[in-house]
């Protein structure tokens, strides 16, 4: 009689112990993929991450935009249209979760700014040979 009762009280420990199964739809989804909206500029279209930013310098301070910067889904690399583009151009490697900035430095450089998902911002810069690769941005 012991035995058995011991046995009864092991299968009731074990049961407690052993997690419950869950039901199918009680299992996490895959985050979702952000939304993907489209960017037209210069005659050329190119999707970009909706929500994120997109950068449209006037280099030469005529009023009119000379590039488009932007994100483009899925894998978040950073992309440029210009006038004389035949179509969208990948910056280098860069990734990113939106654009942050451009501007001039006072060397007459120009730089574009982006920001990844994990807040660290980086630059890349306009030289004679075309967009640099991206670089951390120190302020």
């Amino acid at each position: 009689m012991k035995l058995r009762k011991s046995a009864v009280v092991a299968a009731g420990v074990i049961a407690l112990a052993a997690p419950a199964a869950l039901p199918a739809h009680a299992v996490p989804a895959v985050p979702a993929a952000p939304a993907t909206c489209l960017l037209t500029a210069f005659g050329h279209a190119m999707p970009y991450v909706c929500g994120s930013r997109t950068l449209s310098p006037d280099w030469d301070h005529d009023g009119q935009r000379d590039e488009v910067f932007a994100v483009s889904p899925p894998n978040n690399y950073i992309y440029r249209i210009s006038a004389g583009s035949n179509g969208p151009v990948r910056v280098g490697n860069g990734r990113a979760a939106t654009m942050r900035n451009w501007e001039i430095r006072p060397s007459t450089q120009r730089r574009v700014y982006a920001v990844t998902a994990t807040n660290h911002v980086y630059y890349s810069y306009l030289g004679t040979g075309g967009w640099s690769d991206w670089y951390p941005y120190a302020p």
